[in-house]
């Protein structure tokens, strides 16, 4: 008879749930069949039901009814921690929920600088088109993001990785030109006719934006005198030179898709940049993250031309004589 009750209590153990453990919990912390029925928004008879069936599946009581509330037996105080730690994992799941269903609908995070921040948006039809069903968060900064601490799925850098679980995948290059809006041309014929900047007004960046050093080394090679104006993003630089503030070493698919700019052709070309897209390579696992890379390096290569600015304005551009 001792072995038939074993097996059956074996049995009855096996039936128990997150239900009956959260009733338990929450019988014990409020000492109380009422206070665990408020918490547990049942009423006070169906609570006290549960807990005498769960006491028969036990085979043990699990509290002793006295006046002063609900006392916990030695069977009920050796279950009360575990009934804790089930609680405690519940409440983290809880917490992990948003990152979970986020994860669910397919959610990739892109860290970009304003200059390919400018492409994507540039190309939301296609990345909509493509990316059906997965969602994603554009983080624009200069600031490299952790993907390790999932701060960041994916980056568009024209850098390399340094560490060894991140990969890169060339996308192609990117060309840079001098441009100035078409008011100002025309009021400066000097610069397009005999590349002549000595009074021409110049935009730049500041000086503690150091990410583009071909840049700035034409700019003290060829213009006359400090930068009139100085901007800490790129999208700034051009919307100034396309206001007419002066002449701009810009991004040539940025500036080629702005109506109100001029191309002026130079002799040697400014800047090439090599455009990389950075993973790690753990998360080309996850579908939506593969996805994602695959679309932006097929927007990337039927850009080309434009990146290289071989398409749009060359109708437009002033070449000297």
């Amino acid at each position: 008879m001792h072995h038939v009750y074993i097996h059956r209590n074996a049995e009855r153990h096996a039936d128990m749930n997150w239900d009956d453990i959260q009733l338990f919990e929450a019988a014990a912390s409020a000492g109380s069949l009422t206070g665990a029925a408020r918490k547990l928004k049942i009423s006070q008879p169906q609570i006290s039901r549960r807990l005498r069936q769960m006491e028969t599946s036990l085979g043990a009581r699990l509290f002793d009814r006295t006046p002063q509330g609900l006392l916990p037996t030695r069977a009920g105080e050796k279950l009360i921690p575990l009934a804790q730690d089930m609680r405690n994992a519940a409440d983290a799941v809880s917490r992990a929920q948003p990152d979970l269903a986020n994860l669910a609908m397919g959610v990739v995070r892109i860290n970009v600088d304003e200059v390919r921040a400018r492409f994507l948006t540039m190309h939301m039809p296609e990345l909509t088109k493509q990316l059906d069903g997965i969602e994603i968060e554009i983080y624009e900064s200069h600031i490299h993001l952790n993907h390790t601490w999932r701060e960041t799925d994916i980056q568009l850098r024209s850098c390399l990785p340094d560490s060894e679980t991140l990969i890169a995948r060339r996308l192609g290059t990117m060309s840079y030109a001098l441009y100035g809006s078409r008011e100002y041309v025309r009021n400066h014929p000097d610069a397009v006719t005999q590349l002549r900047f000595d009074n021409c007004d110049w935009i730049g960046l500041a000086p503690d934006r150091l990410w583009y050093p071909e840049q700035n080394k034409w700019l003290e090679m060829n213009a006359q005198g400090p930068a009139r104006f100085r901007f800490n993003t790129m999208t700034s630089m051009c919307d100034a030179c396309c206001a007419g503030a002066g002449l701009a070493v810009l991004p040539c698919f940025m500036a080629d898709a702005t109506e109100n700019l001029i191309r002026i052709c130079v002799e040697e070309e400014i800047q090439h940049s090599v455009e990389n897209l950075i993973v790690h390579r753990d998360l080309l696992r996850e579908p939506a993250v593969r996805r994602t890379v695959d679309v932006i390096a097929q927007l990337y290569k039927y850009s080309q031309n434009a990146l290289m600015g071989h398409s749009g304005k060359q109708g437009e551009e002033y070449h000297a004589d």
